[in-house]
């Protein structure tokens, strides 16, 4: 069990890590041909280095990323609440329902050519087909076909193997805590294998996982969320990591889950409280600092893998009593973060580059005490800049690495945490952390 004690320590470690006096700043909303896109926005994504918006509008493209140049995509008028733009183009939408014509269902459409075609799923418009809360996925099988694969609230999970002509249910089961694959919130695919977060039975949620392109599904207990909504697998070092958080904090342990041991165990981040609950996104890249998206709060960063999380950047607007979906996106590019808010203020960007956020390439351990704790090991290629920070930011000591093992004298410093960052000839940093006792 981690020791609470530790809480602040690493809630500043982590703030510090970021490096950051950028803030986040209003993409422009303007339309190529003038007037500006609904700010109803549901989702956004990233292809082929285009931004795409789904709106209560239809969807809208953006084909710099930048903004100022807006363009209809297709759909316009009809709410779309999630895209998938990978080898096919899909767009989740909401319309009347036809059992019931004050509730709204879900349809799909695929990009066809130049037309957006609806599928077969959900075929009568029936309002027990909700909308995936979260995300849904398509993935390739191996022999060419697109299986696309919908989670629903209440109506379980829905696969495709012919491009949208068929659907068929997935089973409902049992476990010790209720059904599952019922209430399913989202869907992802990483690699040859799919992901999920099912709502089973009040805060006991479980990760679902299938690893034959959604014919069959397993379960496995991840968390205790009020509603499980956000979910993210990487590569830190050489091990796989597993991520997922959701609408509450962990049972009071903190904002997310995380497991390095394809789930037999899991472990909470350090940063607990209001301003990290409701986490609907949570990206980061291999080795790369992780991101959440705090729904009511803040985008947050974690420059220890998970361990602790701070504010990023300031200057997101936050309404009076947010929805717990007001930050309601998070999306990455190599040089951009973009977020999305549900109604008023669009979407905002933060610059990486500036930043100097994307230059923390790895966190890793690098550094190691001697027996005598009158010195520490660092281990860096030849010419890297070496340098101990103390928790204000500090630079305490800083030297070149002669020799890929460096020993450092650190008696003459005070009891306390210390940040260790190297970075070498290319400009790669490397950061750690050691305990001067």
């Amino acid at each position: 069990m981690r020791k609470i004690t530790f809480l602040v320590l690493f809630f500043v470690l982590s703030t510090i890590l970021t490096f950051s006096a950028e803030t986040w700043q209003k993409l422009d909303l303007t339309k190529a041909g003038g007037g500006t896109i609904s700010t109803d926005i549901y989702n956004i994504s990233l292809d082929g280095g285009k931004l795409y918006v789904a709106t209560g509008d239809g969807i809208w493209l953006s084909p710099s990323a930048n903004g100022g140049d807006f363009e209809p995509f297709g759909l316009q008028g009809i709410i779309v609440t999630h895209l998938s733009l990978k080898v096919a183009k899909l767009a989740v939408v909401n319309i009347t329902a036809t059992d019931d014509v004050t509730k709204k269902c879900t349809k799909i459409y695929k990009l066809v050519g130049a037309n957006w075609v609806i599928t077969n799923f959900n075929p009568q418009s029936l309002s027990t087909f909700g909308s995936p809360s979260a995300s849904f996925a398509q993935i390739q099988d191996g022999a060419n076909n697109t299986v696309i694969v919908v989670p629903t609230w209440g109506n379980g999970i829905w696969r495709s193997t012919d491009g949208g002509a068929n659907f068929t249910q997935y089973a409902f089961s049992t476990n010790a805590h209720g059904d599952v694959y019922k209430a399913v919130t989202g869907i992802w695919a990483y690699g040859n294998t799919l992901y999920g977060t099912d709502k089973t039975v009040y805060n006991n949620q479980y990760l679902i996982k299938s690893t034959d392109f959604g014919a069959t599904w397993s379960n496995t207990l991840a968390g205790n969320y009020s509603t499980p909504r956000a979910f993210h697998k990487r590569k830190v070092g050489a091990v796989d990591y597993t991520y997922i958080a959701g609408d509450f904090e962990n049972g009071g342990i903190g904002s997310l889950n995380y497991s390095d041991d394809d789930f037999a165990n899991w472990s909470s981040s350090y940063s607990v409280g209001s301003d990290f609950w409701y986490v609907n996104r949570i990206i980061g890249d291999d080795n790369g600092p992780l991101y959440i998206a705090c729904s009511k709060t803040n985008v947050m960063v974690s420059n220890d893998n998970g361990d602790s999380f701070a504010p990023l950047a300031t200057g997101i607007d936050i309404i009076a009593s947010p929805p717990k979906n007001y930050l309601n996106d998070l999306v990455k590019s190599a040089t951009k973060l973009y977020v999305s808010t549900r109604s008023v203020n669009g979407i905002y960007y933060y610059n990486l580059t500036a930043s100097g956020l994307n230059q923390i390439t790895e966190q890793a351990k690098i550094c190691y005490p001697s027996i005598t704790s009158k010195e520490i090991f660092v281990n860096a290629t030849v010419g890297s800049k070496i340098s101990i920070l103390n928790l204000d930011g500090k630079t305490v000591k800083s030297l070149v690495a002669q020799t890929e093992k460096t020993s450092i004298n650190v008696q003459s410093l005070n009891s306390a945490i210390y940040i260790v960052k190297t970075q070498n000839l290319n400009a790669k940093q490397v950061v750690d952390k050691f305990i001067k006792k």
